[in-house]
């Protein structure tokens, strides 16, 4: 069942047809892993008849994403972010450019403005992401740096915190440090042993504290990754699916339903002044 927060974010359909987008929506979450086929059908599905709706984009875009279909969720995830401005989007559409082959798109999402303003979770998923990135480029050592600070930030989940150390150790072999990563495996058995049972909710992600901040970036490492920092925004030049618009100018958040992976998003004449508010009041019968 969806929760009171999901249903008030299907407000702008009719009484049916938001029950049966609710239920679609439903089906593609739990069969992600039985069927994930399915489970991209019935997003896609969501999606088609519901397209001005952040909800059934969104669904999309982490069913997608999920299933390695980043070119579709990246997409989806623009689409919902011009919709809502929702900020966590930006990690998992960094993370789609380095599926992409694309690691200095994701930095630059990394360092944008925008992406600078993250806490909590998110700003912490945005370093895995970010660290990963850098050692696409083969930048391991400066990869395992940036990890390294995130495993030692305060308050930051236990989760997290074993990602960011196996990550870290991860790095260090890349980078040919095999006696330092070595070093670790006693710290992610401490982990493992501490974190094991925590729950989910027990720290706050409120609390997150991360001292070395994307912020604080050198100008060398944005050298060594062959990024001019002033180049460093969030605004993708060439983006197929917003044409040249920027993503500050809210576009028609339906601008993509000609996105051949969701066929028939949107009748041809339907509402082209369908802007960022349509995701409250736009009803697609």
């Amino acid at each position: 069942m969806l929760s009171k927060e999901d249903r008030e974010r299907l407000r702008g359909l009719s009484k049916e047809h938001a029950e049966n987008i609710g239920l679609h929506i439903l089906a593609a979450y739990a069969l992600e892993t039985d069927d994930p086929k399915a489970a991209l059908e019935h997003a896609q599905w969501a999606a088609r008849q519901a397209s001005r709706i952040d909800f059934s984009r969104e669904t999309l875009a982490f069913v997608a994403y999920r299933q390695g279909e980043y070119r579709l969720a990246l997409r989806e995830f623009r689409t919902a972010h011009r919709m809502n401005g929702y900020p966590d989007y930006l990690p998992f559409m960094a993370d789609c450019e380095r599926g992409l082959g694309e690691p200095r798109k994701a930095i630059d999402i990394a360092c944008s403005d925008e992406g600078r303003t993250l806490d909590g979770e998110s700003k912490a998923e945005m370093f895995l992401v970010y660290a990963g990135a850098m050692a696409d480029l083969g930048l391991w050592d400066k990869a395992a740096a940036a990890v390294h600070e995130l495993g030692r930030a305060r308050g930051l989940s236990g989760e997290y915190r074993m990602r960011a150390v196996q990550a870290e150790q991860y790095f260090l072999e890349g980078a040919g440090r095999k006696e330092d990563a070595a070093a670790l495996d006693a710290t992610l058995d401490e982990l493992e042993a501490r974190y094991a049972d925590e729950d989910e909710d027990e720290t706050s992600p409120e609390e997150v504290v991360i001292d070395y901040d994307l912020e604080r970036l050198s100008p060398e490492m944005f050298e060594d990754a062959g990024i001019d920092p002033a180049d460093a925004v969030y605004a993708e030049k060439g983006d197929d699916s917003a044409g040249a618009e920027s993503e500050t100018s809210a576009p028609d958040p339906v601008a993509t339903s000609d996105d051949p992976d969701v066929v028939d998003a949107v009748p041809a004449d339907e509402g082209a002044d369908a802007g960022t508010e349509a995701a409250g009041n736009g009803e697609v019968e």
